[in-house]
C-alpha cells in the first residue's frame, strides 16, 4: 500500500492546481449568482442537438441573422463531443446538461493529469507544474469547464503525445491511430495537428538515417509508407464525417458550404492582427489574448520543447487570423498547448514565468470571464 501511495502522491499538486482552477471560476459565478458557465450557450447548443437528435440541415431565416440563402442547422460541428455526451447521458438520468457539464469537469481533471505526466516524463516535475499553471491561468481557460469540447480535445492531444514519445510497439501504434482519429473528429482544427507527427517523423528518421537502412531512405517506399501511417488517421476523421453527410444530405462538402455564410476569407495573418491591434482597444478580449500568446513566442525564446511542438504552436497562432478575422480567437488559442510547454521549459527567470502566468489569470478574471458570463463572448 505504501508503494502505491508513493507512486501516486506526485499527482497531489496537479490535483490541487485543478481544484484551485475550478474554485476560481465556479466561485466567481456563485458570488455573482450566475449559472451561465453551465448552460448550453452558443456552440454548446449545437453539440447538444447533435447528441440528442443527430445532424440536421435547415434553411437560414431572417431570425438567424444569416443570409436567407445560406445553410443553417448543426452540420458545422464535429461529432466526438456529442457522441461522448450521448453515451454518458443515460447514466445521469437523461440530462444533457448534467452530461456535458460533468464531462467538462472530468476531462479538465484528466487533461491536467495528462499534461503533468507528459511534461514530467519529458523534463521534470518543476517544469510540469509551470506548464500546468500556464494552462490553468491562460486567458480563456474557463472554456475547459463549459460545454465546448476543449477539455476533451486537449485530453486527446496530451494522450497522443504520451503515445508518440514512447517506445515503438503494437499497443503504441494502435493508441496513436485511435487517438488521432478521435482528435480529427473532435474539432475542425483537429486535422491540423497532423503537423506534429509529420515533423516528428521527418526529424527522427533523419537523426537515425543510415545509408544501409533502406527504411530510412528519403526516396524509399517504406519511408513514405511509415509517414502515411501517422498522417492517415488525422485525414480519416473529416473524410468519414463528410461521407456521412454525402449519404444523409447528398452533399460531400456540406460542412464547407455551411461555413460560406460566415463570410470568412483567407488573408495574411499578420495583417489581420495588425489591423485589430491598431484599430481597436488593446484591452478587448481578442486583442489582449493575441498579445498574451504572442508574447510567449517573444519572451520565452529560444524554445526548449521539441521542434514539432513549437512549430505547431506558431502555425496555430497564425492560422485563425489567416481566416480573415479574430472572432472567437480567445477560445481558439486555448488549443495552442505547446505555448504552455514553452513557458514551463524556458530558461528565463522563474519570476518572469510566474509573473507572466499571473497576468494571464488577471486577464481572464477581469476581462474575459466577466464578459463570458454576461453573454458577450461568442
Amino acid at each position: 500500500m505504501s508503494f502505491n501511495i508513493a507512486k501516486y502522491k506526485k499527482y497531489i499538486l496537479p490535483i490541487a492546481i485543478y481544484l484551485c482552477f475550478i474554485i476560481a471560476y465556479t466561485g466567481y459565478s456563485a458570488i455573482n449568482n450566475n449559472d451561465f458557465l453551465y448552460q448550453p450557450v452558443w456552440d454548446v447548443g449545437h453539440y447538444l442537438t447533435i447528441s440528442e437528435t443527430g445532424y440536421e440541415v435547415q434553411p437560414c431565416t431572417d431570425a438567424s441573422g444569416k443570409p436567407i440563402d445560406g445553410i443553417c442547422g448543426n452540420v458545422g460541428w464535429y461529432p466526438a463531443w456529442p457522441i461522448v455526451t450521448a453515451l454518458v447521458r443515460p447514466l445521469l438520468g437523461g440530462s444533457s446538461q448534467l452530461a456535458f457539464t460533468g464531462l467538462a469537469f472530468l476531462f479538465s481533471l484528466i487533461l491536467f493529469l495528462l499534461l503533468f505526466e507528459l511534461m514530467n516524463r519529458l523534463y521534470d516535475s518543476k517544469t510540469a507544474i509551470l506548464a500546468l499553471l500556464a494552462l490553468a491561468a491562460s486567458p480563456a481557460a474557463f472554456y475547459l469547464i463549459t460545454g465546448f469540447p476543449y477539455a476533451l480535445m486537449l485530453s486527446l492531444l496530451f494522450l497522443y503525445l504520451l503515445f508518440l514519445y514512447t517506445h515503438h510497439n503494437l499497443k503504441r501504434d494502435i493508441g496513436l491511430f485511435l487517438t488521432a482519429l478521435a482528435i480529427s473528429l473532435c474539432y475542425p482544427s483537429g486535422l491540423l495537428y497532423a503537423i506534429i507527427p509529420f515533423i516528428w517523423y521527418l526529424r527522427t528518421k533523419r537523426n537515425k538515417s543510415d545509408e544501409k537502412d533502406k527504411s530510412n531512405n528519403l526516396y524509399g517506399i517504406n519511408y513514405w509508407l511509415g509517414l502515411t501511417k501517422y498522417i492517415t488517421p488525422f485525414i480519416l476523421g473529416p473524410l468519414l464525417l463528410w461521407t456521412f453527410f454525402y449519404f444523409k444530405f447528398d452533399d460531400f462538402f456540406l460542412q464547407l458550404h455551411f461555413q460560406e455564410k460566415f463570410g470568412r476569407t483567407w488573408d495574411f495573418p499578420l495583417t489581420v492582427i495588425f489591423k485589430a491591434l491598431f484599430g481597436y482597444s488593446l484591452l478587448i478580449p481578442e486583442n489582449i489574448t493575441v498579445i498574451w500568446y504572442g508574447l510567449i513566442f517573444l519572451l520565452f525564446y529560444p524554445y526548449k520543447i521539441k521542434p514539432e511542438l513549437w512549430i505547431m504552436a506558431l502555425f496555430l497562432f497564425l492560422f485563425s487570423p489567416a481566416t480573415g478575422t479574430l472572432m472567437s480567437i480567445y477560445r481558439h488559442y486555448l488549443l495552442i498547448f505547446p505555448a504552455y510547454m514553452m513557458i514551463g521549459t524556458s530558461a528565463r527567470p522563474i519570476w518572469l514565468k510566474i509573473g507572466f502566468i499571473a497576468i494571464g489569470l488577471i486577464i481572464s478574471l477581469t476581462i474575459l470571464f466577466p464578459k463570458f458570463i454576461a453573454y458577450r463572448l461568442v
